[in-house]
């Protein structure tokens, strides 16, 4: 049987993190046994000594048990939606328990239905109850505020959830189910990729600049300008070449002028 010592922090499930007030022998139905007194908030809590064990009272967890939980939160899971009255039975019976291990997978299941609208009946109170539960738990060990312990676990959840979706994505991918029909948006990505590529084939190619333009303009224009002058040092040479043969022709006659002189 465990046994703890007066002063001693302890959890005991139905009212999470409590100290150890004393030990009294009582009589309860004409029996007498050894009662647990627990403190929790100023409240007295009863509990006989050969229960213990049987109601899960605990010590505390430590740092290292701490960091086990909350990476645990952030591993994804697949909540069985077989028989929703026997869950949440199953449910009761985990937060009785008190064991932080099976209240984290109770909370990463009851998180995910969450965010996907399927809670039944009083699963969402059930889920408040596990997160305070481990709130309180850790708060103590760490010994930090529980508003900050509560932002612990709450991003944890998230960081769980983000990788159920992308392994679920992954998943349905590789199977290609849903697909065609859209499901968890996979079809409207792709929509939306082609739509982008579309759109960027659609925009008008850049013309040159005018200052390109204006340099073909040039360029046809110089070459008009060099055809020209070749064409008129042709034209000069062939004048030239003329006028070589008057001159030719006027020595000719004046040649013959010089015979009939004499």
């Amino acid at each position: 049987m465990m046994k703890f010592k007066k002063g001693e922090t302890i959890v005991e499930p139905t009212i999470g993190i409590c100290t150890v007030f004393g030990m009294k022998l009582m009589k309860v139905d004409g029996k007498e046994m050894t009662m647990y007194i627990f403190d929790a908030q100023n409240a007295k809590v009863y509990v006989p000594a050969d229960m213990i064990e049987k109601r899960g009272v605990r010590r505390p967890m430590t740092r290292d048990e701490v960091k086990r939980i909350l990476a645990n939160l952030k591993q994804p899971a697949a909540p069985n939606r077989n028989d929703a009255r026997l869950q949440y039975m199953n449910y009761k019976e985990i937060m009785k328990s008190g064991d932080p291990g099976q209240i984290a997978r109770l909370l990463r299941d009851l998180y995910i239905l969450d965010q996907n609208d399927d809670l039944k009946g009083k699963e969402k109170e059930i889920m408040e109850q596990a997160k305070k539960f481990l709130c309180d738990e850790i708060a103590f060990v760490r010994e930090t505020s529980k508003a900050q312990v509560m932002e612990t676990i709450n991003d944890a959840l998230r960081q769980m959830f983000k990788k159920k979706q992308a392994k679920d994505k992954e998943k349905a991918k590789k199977s290609g189910v849903g697909l065609s029909m859209g499901i968890l948006g996979y079809e409207d990505d792709e929509v939306e990729e082609t739509e982008e590529e579309a759109a960027e084939e659609s925009k008008p190619k850049p013309k040159k600049s005018a200052d390109y333009e204006d340099d073909d303009l040039i360029d046809e224009d110089e070459d008009e300008d060099k055809d020209k002058d070749d064409d008129d040092d042709d034209e000069g040479s062939s004048l030239g070449e003329k006028e070589e043969d008057d001159d030719e022709e006027e020595e000719f006659v004046d040649e013959e002028d010089d015979d009939e002189d004499n």
